[in-house]
């Protein structure tokens, strides 16, 4: 064959390749991301093409770019489907003063002026002394955090109501009365289980990383997945008791799954979950896989 004949066959293929290249992506979709480093992914079967979006319960507005492509993907699918109702109130446990355990006496010298020094710009400055591990540890881990309220909506709370706003089926996957089923309640056992070891590792890491919350928003807006996940695993180790043990995560994990799974045949939906349900030991990646769908990183 002739070299330029040969050349042309090569630029033929390119061109192939290039065009079969465009198919696979949905029109505007980012290219194929690293699995460690995704908040959005892909997940397509025979019957259906989701797009899954994981949150965290922090202020949209923090995060442009991720606002953004949310956007983009929204406009591009048919329903809209969120993990819980946002507006929704688990039930809440009062406990008397007198049967909290302080952690703060059992402190080191060191740590109580650490905690002392960090916590006196918080809303619990004059009642340090008398915190349970349980409060001063969520006191900690939420430090630096961009919270979100009633004109402040949460990242995943932005994307469902620009959904509204679009005219797009909004939706949820679990039921009020489902959530509730699956909440365990707080017991006095529980918030007075976080001891004077956990907060003293919440200090530890905190040197190491700076306050905690600000380090989680970080890891967020770098959209590292698998870091969050492995920092909240860590944390959870040390026998921290965070908001979602006050969840039964297996059978929550196991409804989404099965919602999802179950969706009908063309339903083409974006769908807002806890990031935890998307990397980590919690991830319904593989199950949703074992049930057929291929799941890839989007972005």
């Amino acid at each position: 064959m002739h070299p330029a004949q040969r050349g042309g066959s090569h630029a033929h293929h390119r061109r192939q390749f290039a065009a079969l290249a465009a198919v696979l992506f949905l029109p505007g979709m980012p290219k194929a991301a690293d699995e460690e480093n995704a908040v959005f992914w892909r997940a397509k079967s025979p019957a259906n093409d989701h797009v899954l979006f994981g949150y965290v319960r922090i202020r949209a507005y923090t995060f442009p770019d991720i606002v953004a492509d949310g956007k983009r993907m929204v406009d591009q699918s048919k329903t809209v489907l969120i993990d819980v109702n946002p507006s929704l109130t688990l039930s809440t446990t009062k406990f008397k003063n007198r049967d909290i355990k302080p952690v703060f006496a059992a402190l080191t010298p060191s740590d109580q002026d650490e905690l002392k020094t960090i916590l006196s710009t918080s809303p619990a400055k004059g009642a340090i002394e008398k915190l349970s591990g349980f409060e001063a540890s969520l006191l900690l881990i939420g430090e630096g955090q961009h919270v979100f309220g009633p004109d402040t909506p949460s990242i995943g709370l932005a994307l469902a109501n620009y959904g509204v706003s679009i005219g797009r089926d909004v939706k949820t996957l679990a039921a009020d009365g489902e959530m509730r089923t699956l909440q365990r309640p707080l017991t006095l056992e529980t918030v007075n289980s976080v001891g004077p070891d956990s907060i003293s590792y919440l200090l530890d890491l905190r040197r190491r990383i700076g306050p905690i919350g600000a380090y989680f928003d970080e890891l967020y807006e770098a959209r590292k997945s698998a870091e969050i996940a492995g920092l909240g695993e860590e944390i959870t180790a040390k026998g921290i008791v965070t908001p979602t043990d006050l969840i039964d995560a297996d059978r929550l994990c196991a409804l989404l799954i099965e919602r999802i799974a179950n969706l009908p045949a063309g339903t083409n939906a974006f769908i807002i979950l806890p990031i935890g349900l998307l990397s980590g030991p919690y991830s319904i990646l593989d199950e949703l896989r074992s049930r057929g769908s291929e799941v890839s990183a989007i972005g």
